[in-house]
C-alpha cells in the first residue's frame, strides 16, 4: 500500500491536489459572499418596511388639519384672497382666468418666473387655500423660461 507522504512527493499528484484545493478556496469565498449577500438582502427588507412605516406615518401627519390657518368657508372669501395675494405680489397684470365656482376658485397665470410662482404658493398657503388641481407648462420667452399656470384652489389644509 502506497502511503501519503509518498504520493505528496509526486509531481502528478500535487498538481490535482493544488486544483481541488484552489476549487474549495474557490467555493468557501463563494458561500461567504452569498451569505452576507443574504444577510445584507434581510437587512434591505428590514430598512425598507422602515421605511413604508415612516412615510405613512408622514402621510397621516400631513392630512391632519392646520392649526392656526384662516380658513374661509364662502367662495366670495376664497375669491377674494386670492385677489389679495395677486395684488400683494403685483400679478394682476399675468392672470389670464380668474373665477369662482362651487368646487373652488380658479385662476390661471401667464408669463410667470419660478420665485413668484412660489411665493404665490405659500401666500395661498398661509391664508388656508389648499391645491386640488393643478397645470404648470413651461414656455420658452426670449431665452428665459416663464411659467404658465393653471390652479383650482379651496379652502382647507
Amino acid at each position: 500500500m502506497t502511503r501519503i507522504r509518498e504520493f505528496l512527493s509526486e509531481r502528478e499528484f500535487r498538481r490535482p491536489l493544488a486544483i481541488c484545493a484552489a476549487s474549495a478556496a474557490i467555493w468557501l469565498f463563494s458561500l461567504t459572499l452569498l451569505s452576507f449577500s443574504v444577510e445584507s438582502a434581510a437587512r434591505t427588507d428590514f430598512s425598507l418596511s422602515s421605511a413604508g412605516r415612516l412615510l405613512d406615518s408622514a402621510m397621516k401627519f400631513k392630512a391632519l388639519p392646520r392649526a392656526g390657518r384662516n380658513t374661509s368657508a364662502g367662495s366670495d372669501d376664497q375669491l377674494g384672497a386670492v385677489s389679495q395675494i395677486v395684488d400683494a405680489l403685483e400679478l394682476r397684470d399675468k392672470i389670464r382666468q380668474l373665477q369662482s365656482n362651487p368646487s373652488g376658485v380658479l385662476i390661471q397665470l401667464d408669463g410667470i418666473y419660478g420665485d413668484e410662482l412660489r411665493d404665490f404658493l405659500f401666500s395661498a398657503e398661509n391664508r388656508g387655500l389648499s391645491i386640488i388641481a393643478s397645470e404648470i407648462r413651461a414656455l420658452p420667452d426670449s431665452g428665459e423660461r416663464v411659467l404658465s399656470v393653471t390652479f383650482m384652489l379651496e379652502p382647507g389644509g
